[in-house]
């Protein structure tokens, strides 16, 4: 890594954003600690990485003008059902009041809303009351993971998987993953996290962009390259 190379996070104590930092420094990168991240010093966009929630990360995109890698916000409902292990669809706000409850939804748009099993629609209401009637949602069948794991890929290969729920065997999940990403196209950098469902084994649960996703147990240093690559700046 090269020396002028920044990474900014906030300046809020955290043991994940801190381990990550720790690595950056130890590469040879700079590590830019900001607290009012909506008055960013001046800085060359294309030097300039991220790593943090999403209205960090988004808000220093609109403010010092590099780009995100993120997975497509309807990724899910584009991969078969073999690698998902139940029925997920896209609808509606409007079409999902509609449904039999409890169900679970949650926003096409990450964060909009709570992602939730919803009891009623008088929940779902009270969650989304200033959300107009077109706001797109994932709707998923109701499943019971025994275990859920995370993995940060990049270039199509697992940096590491960590089991952070139940006691499956991170081998496993990870030759699910390998098997998934030979099959589906993801982003250049992207996180999955997966879950193993009794009877039906590993299924993928969601995707998440890595300049936002916690570590939940992966190693810092080897996801390192899913972090740095997550910016970039078109030249």
């Amino acid at each position: 890594m090269h020396e002028d190379e920044i990474l900014i996070i906030s300046d809020k104590a955290d043991i994940e954003r801190d381990a990550v930092a720790k690595v950056w420094h130890e590469k040879g990168g700079k590590v830019l600690r900001l607290g009012k991240f909506w008055q960013p010093p001046e800085l060359d966009p294309c030097k300039v990485h991220v790593y943090g929630n999403d209205t960090f990360c988004l808000v220093l995109q609109q403010k010092l003008g590099f780009n995100l890698i993120s997975p497509p916000d309807d990724f899910l409902t584009g991969v078969d059902d073999a690698w998902l292990k139940r029925k997920i669809s896209l609808l509606t706000l409007s079409d999902a009041k509609k449904l039999a409850f409890p169900t679970f939804l949650k926003s096409a748009v990450p964060k909009i809303f709570k992602a939730s099993k919803y009891q009623t629609v008088d929940d779902l209401n009270q969650e989304c009351t200033k959300l107009p009637d077109n706001t797109m949602v994932i709707h998923s069948e109701i499943v019971e993971f025994l275990s859920e794991a995370r993995a940060f890929v990049y270039n199509g290969t697992v940096l590491d998987c960590s089991v952070y729920e139940g006691s499956s065997e991170p081998k496993k999940a990870v030759k699910f993953i390998t098997e998934f990403l030979s099959d589906v196209p993801g982003p250049k950098t992207f996180v999955l996290d997966l879950g193993e469902i009794a009877e039906k084994g590993w299924a993928i649960i969601e995707a998440n962009a890595s300049w936002g996703a916690g570590l939940n147990g992966c190693n810092a240093e080897k996801v390192l390259p899913a972090i740095f690559h997550a910016t970039y700046c078109e030249v």
